[in-house]
């Protein structure tokens, strides 16, 4: 666990919280940013990983190609944990 600072009042308070216990403010929105930002991260690896593999096939490059789609799949499956989360 790790302290916080609240954005309203400056209080320290723990990451697991979703309000400040002084002022009642919510903590989670930078926690929110953050997690759409993880998420579009992961969409770019998966659809990056799958154009270029399938480029890498066309011209010839079996196996980059078959490293490069192994990394869109694993993007979309970290994508599709996340949602599930969500």
């Amino acid at each position: 666990m790790a302290l916080v600072l609240c954005p309203e009042c400056g209080e320290e308070t723990l990451d697991r919280l979703t309000n400040c216990p002084l002022c009642d403010k919510p903590l989670a929105e930078e926690q929110q940013t953050s997690e759409t930002t993880r998420l579009l991260i992961y969409a770019v690896l998966f659809l990056l990983g799958l154009t270029a593999a399938t480029l890498c096939n066309t011209m010839g490059y079996t196996r980059t190609a078959i490293s490069l789609a192994i990394v869109g799949i694993i993007g979309m499956v970290a994508m599709i944990l996340k949602v599930g989360r969500s």
